[in-house]
């Protein structure tokens, strides 16, 4: 475990152990979340394969099911809301 500060533009410098052990490289990108007001959490994320991910999942989407769902959708909160009868 090892104490690092903050500098005046926000940046934290991880310890190279740490870079080390991980096999971090310059330009990595990392998720951050707050847990609570003392803690920070980092989770290295690979962008590119994210993406390719969610491309594949989309292509698998039904978009005329879709169309017709948020179709439905829209005609039952419109109906609720002008009273529309048929």
């Amino acid at each position: 475990m090892s104490v690092v500060k903050i500098d005046e533009k926000g940046r934290i410098l991880l310890p190279k152990e740490i870079r080390d052990r991980m096999k971090i490289k310059p330009g990595e990108e990392f998720l951050v979340a707050d847990i609570d007001e003392n803690a920070v959490v980092l989770k290295r994320i690979n962008v590119r394969k994210m993406l390719e991910e969610l491309i594949e999942k989309a292509k698998s989407v039904d978009l005329e099911k879709l169309e017709r769902e948020i179709e439905g959708e829209g005609n039952r909160i419109a109906g609720k809301k002008y009273k529309v009868s048929y």
